[in-house]
């Protein structure tokens, strides 16, 4: 990731942190970035190589900002997409209390990817 990020610098990066809750009292913690690009072709292939597991990632806002403890982002609850045709969205989710399903937090990260840019 960093090899393509020095060839195919970005032009902006936004990101963000937040929890969700379910009536159990279950918490998880959700990343979000938006890694702008220049062009189509660079975001494309940003993307490409973020979502390979293992390959590099953007590194997430510390739990701190939203109080709950540092938990570490495995990228195995993930989804990205890209927007405007120039940034890719990141978005991934973890548990903090309770016991949230791999695929339920799949399912938070996919609809993650849709929240609006800051």
């Amino acid at each position: 990731m960093r090899e393509l990020l020095r060839v195919v610098p970005c032009v902006a990066l936004e990101r963000m942190i937040f929890t969700v809750t379910d009536d159990e009292g279950g918490t998880a913690v959700v990343f979000v970035a938006w890694v702008e690009f220049g062009d189509g072709e660079a975001a494309r292939r940003f993307k490409e190589l973020e979502d390979v597991h293992g390959t590099g990632d953007i590194t997430p806002l510390a739990g701190a900002l939203v109080q709950v403890k540092d938990v570490p982002f495995t990228a195995h609850n993930y989804d990205s997409d890209v927007v405007d045709g120039v940034t890719v969205v990141i978005a991934e989710a973890e548990n903090v209390v309770g016991g949230f399903t791999a695929e339920y937090l799949d399912d938070i990260a996919e609809i993650a990817v849709g929240t609006p840019r800051p």
